[in-house]
């Protein structure tokens, strides 16, 4: 569960990451991971929560949006992701193509496989844009050669949409990623490689 920090408006307070943590983790013998999908607000890469909450969620991803970044250019971008997968346990960079600013993937690649960070494919916001496919595509090849993971996610909003990958698909096969490149097409690939398999 990673519903979007409290940057955003009318996201959730930090109380409720606060109480996910503790008593969101299993439901009718389903592994639940409580998480958060931070928005990084500076250059140093920090979060909208305080590291007392991120530190105790299980799924990070991080994210640029327009409500709590600006684009900066490629170095204050590319500094900005960096500095965040340095400084938490990030899982997951969101939908790097929506909104599309540009970053030096060189530069993020190594720090993405050593911390073993995967880039998202994410079905809604390939929904919204189309027309940064072939840049995004360029991008992820990049990834693809290095060894990068991916994580095809369908970005619900609500309940109806859990589960709709098919734009995120369409975006896997227009760029040739095979089942090896992505993770979550087998429960222990997605948690050995997150380092997700233990609950409290």
């Amino acid at each position: 569960i990673t519903d979007h920090g409290p940057k955003m408006e009318a996201s959730a307070h930090c109380y409720y990451f606060d109480s996910i943590a503790v008593n969101v983790q299993e439901d009718s013998g389903i592994i639940i991971y409580p998480g958060v999908e931070g928005n990084i607000i500076d250059v140093e890469g920090t979060m909208d929560l305080p590291d007392s909450t991120l530190n105790r969620l299980k799924f990070i991803k991080c994210s640029f949006h327009p409500f709590s970044w600006e684009d900066r250019g490629i170095d204050e971008n590319t500094k900005a992701i960096k500095s965040c997968l340095q400084r938490y346990d990030v899982k997951s960079v969101a939908h790097l193509n929506c909104p599309f600013y540009p970053i030096n993937i060189e530069e993020l690649i190594p720090v993405l496989l050593e911390k073993h960070v995967a880039i998202e494919i994410n079905n809604k916001a390939l929904s919204k844009n189309r027309d940064n496919w072939d840049e995004f595509k360029e991008m992820v090849l990049r990834c693809k050669e290095r060894g990068v993971k991916f994580l095809v996610n369908s970005d619900a909003h609500y309940p109806l949409q859990v589960g709709e990958f098919d734009v995120a698909l369409e975006f896997i096969n227009y760029s040739g990623l095979e089942e090896n490149d992505i993770l979550n097409t087998d429960f222990n690939k997605v948690t050995k490689y997150l380092k997700l398999s233990g609950i409290d």
